[in-house]
């Protein structure tokens, strides 16, 4: 293994902007990597889509990521993980890393009770991937799971404060915290914008899990030595409108410049304007 970082930039993908929690905890940790951040927000949102479309949207972002030349793929986005982290690391000649399984790690060690609480997306419930994972890892977790798919469209739509956006996480954690979930893991990376307000209506009755977070903490034991000094750059694409994309990434982010570029559907592939 080099000394070295390797210059080539990590892949991020997302079904919108809410993956770009797990980017900037990246971001933080390790400056200056390059970055390639991908949402395909004309799809938007995965949640409520099968897992085989999901899957089919996802490898053709692969194709992408490896035509830019990407050292790894971040699938930034759990219900794309549950659905093609599997396939994706089967066809992908440079690692493929899901959210889930990172979260579910730091879980297990976090939680004093053993009852954990997962938050996510309908579709990331319905696939059962973190009961599956916990349950891996040790047999006697007791899960409490509820899909909370209200939340992910509030962050797109850049609602990430106020009285209605406390009331929905109340209700959401409500479920969790009524079986006495020690822990709580969001899983769906549009959740940790809200991470202040899951702070407060949770007042220290549960420790709160980012995935991202933990994904990102991991990346070195994977790709060797990251930068961790200077500054590099940020690449950011949508499917979606750019406008609109760098509206809601800016109210989520402010200290993001980079403005995103647009990506087209080509029946399966993607790609660029000319």
């Amino acid at each position: 293994m080099s000394a070295h970082p390797d210059p080539r930039p990590i892949g991020m993908f997302d079904s919108g902007e809410g993956g770009l929690t797990v980017l900037k905890r990246a971001r933080d940790l390790y400056p200056g990597e390059h970055y390639l951040y991908a949402a395909d927000s004309g799809h938007f949102p995965y949640g409520s889509r099968s897992l085989s479309q999901v899957r089919e949207f996802f490898l053709s972002f692969l194709d992408f990521f490896l035509t830019h030349n990407v050292k790894a793929i971040v699938i930034a986005c759990n219900t794309a993980t549950a659905a093609a982290l599997e396939t994706a690391q089967q066809k992908s000649p440079v690692p493929v890393i899901g959210v889930i399984q990172p979260g579910v790690v730091d879980a297990i060690h976090a939680s004093q009770s053993g009852i954990i609480g997962i938050l996510s997306t309908e579709a990331t419930y319905q696939a059962g991937v973190y009961p599956s994972a916990l349950k891996a890892l040790n047999p006697q977790v007791k899960i409490v799971a509820y899909p909370c798919p209200i939340l992910v469209t509030m962050v797109e739509s850049g609602q990430t404060d106020g009285p209605l956006v406390e009331d929905r996480v109340r209700q959401c954690t409500h479920a969790l915290l009524s079986h006495n979930a020690d822990t709580v893991i969001l899983g769906c990376t549009h959740f940790p914008h809200m991470e202040h307000i899951f702070t407060k209506v949770m007042n220290d009755q549960a420790v709160i899990i980012d995935p991202g977070l933990s994904t990102a903490r991991l990346l070195p034991s994977i790709l060797g030595p990251l930068n961790t000094t200077g500054e590099g750059s940020m690449t950011f694409y949508t499917t979606g409108d750019p406008k609109v994309a760098l509206h809601i990434a800016r109210i989520l982010w402010p200290d993001l410049v980079e403005e995103p570029r647009q990506l087209i559907w080509d029946r399966t592939s993607l790609k660029t304007p000319t």
